[in-house]
């Protein structure tokens, strides 16, 4: 009898989906249980031929997951639900962490494109025309799941970026006059961007100016919402509240006010966006923008398996729910 994967999952004391990331490389898994997973397969002697497979019955059972940065741990959650999903149904996923570089992206989609997977998942910074040029012309059922792709017929999951930043500038011009913004990086044309505009949108119904001074850059790490925070504070010496568009740039913010005897929330009101697990722990806990990576995950392989199987469906642009939840650093 020939070896599964079940087999080996449970001789290594693993989920399924733990043996299936350890198969593909995913750095989704610790070292230790990596190995663990590795041992397993030798002692038991599992083969597994995906190519052989791919090319006698053109399944390949293999989905492309291009993500720009492997790091946020949101997208980690987002990418586990995938994977979880993905399993389910027989599939194994295979990664390739652009950073949202177009020339990256492509050479992913060139690279899928030979090992025949079946599907695609692009979690980018930028739904370029060229990008998207690239994955019609490839025929492969694809997915994008970082923002709303108002242009085209390819589907998309997310939040609605535009209306939970709108809600978070409800709630901070309830408590002044104006905010300052942590956006993310400029080139990032898709969540940052839908969330200025949800902004933008706030400022112009208050109507009150939205000033260069109040918006500051960051690249959605905890140091570069520690560097903003500074230079949001610096050029705005009465500023009382900062929305940051993730919550590793918010936490680094309050890390910056703590190191600079600045009182959060008493002075300072800091918000971010996706409720981590850091948001509830940081000090004082994190009000932000909670989005379910999980449920993302799981309508992102729900319309990517209906592309897959040529499943008729109408709603191609779907919105997730979200929730703006108050904690201790706002007031």
């Amino acid at each position: 009898m020939n070896t599964t994967m079940k087999d080996v999952a449970k001789k290594a004391n693993v989920s399924l989906s733990t043996v299936s990331r350890v198969i593909n490389n995913s750095n989704l898994v610790s070292k230790d249980t990596a190995i663990k997973v590795r041992k397993a397969i030798k002692e038991l002697d599992y083969q597994i031929n995906e190519s052989a497979r791919a090319l006698r019955t053109n399944i390949s059972k293999l989905i492309g997951v291009i993500v720009a940065g492997m790091d946020n741990p949101f997208l980690m959650k987002v990418l586990k639900s995938i994977e979880t999903e993905a399993i389910k149904e027989n599939y194994n996923i295979i990664y390739g962490d652009s950073e949202g570089e177009l020339e990256q992206e492509l050479y992913y989609i060139n690279m899928f494109q030979q090992k025949k997977i079946d599907g695609l998942v692009v979690m980018t910074a930028k739904f370029s025309d060229e990008l998207i040029k690239y994955i019609k012309e490839s025929n492969i059922p694809t997915v994008f799941a970082s923002g709303h792709l108002k242009q085209s017929d390819l589907p998309s999951v997310t939040v609605n970026n535009v209306k939970a930043a709108e809600d978070v500038s409800e709630y901070l011009f309830g408590l002044d006059d104006y905010f300052g913004i942590i956006r993310g990086p400029y080139r990032d044309s898709v969540a940052s961007e839908e969330r200025m505009q949800g902004v933008i949108n706030k400022y112009k119904e208050k109507n009150v100016p939205l000033k260069k001074k109040y918006i500051s850059e960051g690249d959605f790490t905890f140091k570069s919402g520690y560097k903003a925070a500074k230079i949001l504070i610096d050029k705005n010496k009465d500023i009382s509240s900062i929305f940051a568009f993730n919550d590793q740039m918010a936490v680094g913010a309050i890390k910056y006010c703590i190191d600079n005897n600045i009182k959060v929330p008493d002075q300072i009101s800091i918000i971010g966006f996706d409720d981590i697990e850091a948001a509830k722990y940081a000090n004082p806990s994190l009000s932000t923008v909670y989005q379910s990576g999980t449920k993302l995950g799981i309508e992102i392989m729900n319309i990517l398996l209906k592309e897959i199987n040529g499943t008729q469906f109408t709603k191609k642009n779907v919105f997730i729910p979200h929730d703006l939840i108050i904690r201790e650093s706002s007031k």
